[in-house]
């Protein structure tokens, strides 16, 4: 069985699959979705207004979203069940299938345009969730680097993106088994994710600040 520690741990990673619902409350439902997930009712309406949906593809799209949580929601009481050592694989590939049949019933249901709106939405969500933590973060780094709340504001959408970057190549790649060429993008695309990000921090920050944050990433790293 897995510890105590760990449950809460899935449940926020089921909240982070499930973004999509948080579409009509922001970041915030995250937070709220829980095990039993969000309101299936509420994410329709508020899809419904701004992807000017049609009674029929509403109630098409409440399926396809009903459907989608009691897989995930499946999926999670499964996976928190399992021993620790247990790969997570299974999980993995259970939850890409689930998103791959959603997303296939979501191309019957939206029409292109829809389709494209719905999908920046999505991301704009991801990424405002991408800044709360990125602020969360900071805020534990500002006494120990000493940066003001000006520099925090501008390190905010640095650490964003490159948390986004980090999170689509991580999904991209989860649950699969990677042969040496692949290894080798993946880890370049991630080196240039961070020497992007740390460019951009050396700027903001003091040289005396960057050293200290330095400091602190080894420390954390270690």
């Amino acid at each position: 069985m897995q510890s105590a520690t760990a449950r809460p741990v899935l449940s926020r990673l089921f909240g982070t699959t499930l973004l999509v619902f948080s579409l009509f409350t922001g970041p915030a439902a995250l937070a709220a979705a829980g095990d039993n997930g969000p309101d299936v009712e509420d994410a329709v309406a508020t899809l419904k207004t701004k992807l000017s949906l049609s009674d029929q593809q509403a109630s098409e799209l409440k399926s396809a979203l009903t459907d989608f949580t009691k897989q995930l929601q499946a999926l999670v009481t499964k996976r928190e069940s399992a021993a620790d050592d247990e790969p997570p694989d299974e999980f993995i590939q259970g939850v890409k299938h689930a998103q791959d049949e959603y997303q296939g019933k979501l191309k019957t249901i939206l029409s292109s345009s829809q389709l494209q709106s719905y999908g920046e939405l999505r991301e704009k969500v991801i990424m405002e969730a991408m800044t709360d933590i990125a602020q969360i973060r900071l805020y534990d780094l500002q006494p120990k680097v000493n940066f003001s709340d000006d520099q925090l504001k501008k390190l905010t959408p640095v650490l964003a993106d490159s948390m986004r970057g980090f999170v689509k190549i991580a999904w991209e790649y989860a649950g699969k088994r990677l042969r040496l060429m692949q290894k080798l993008r993946v880890a370049r695309d991630l080196k240039e994710i961070q020497s992007k990000a740390e460019m951009q921090v050396q700027k903001i920050l003091s040289p005396e600040q960057y050293k200290t944050w330095q400091q602190v990433k080894e420390q954390a790293q270690g």
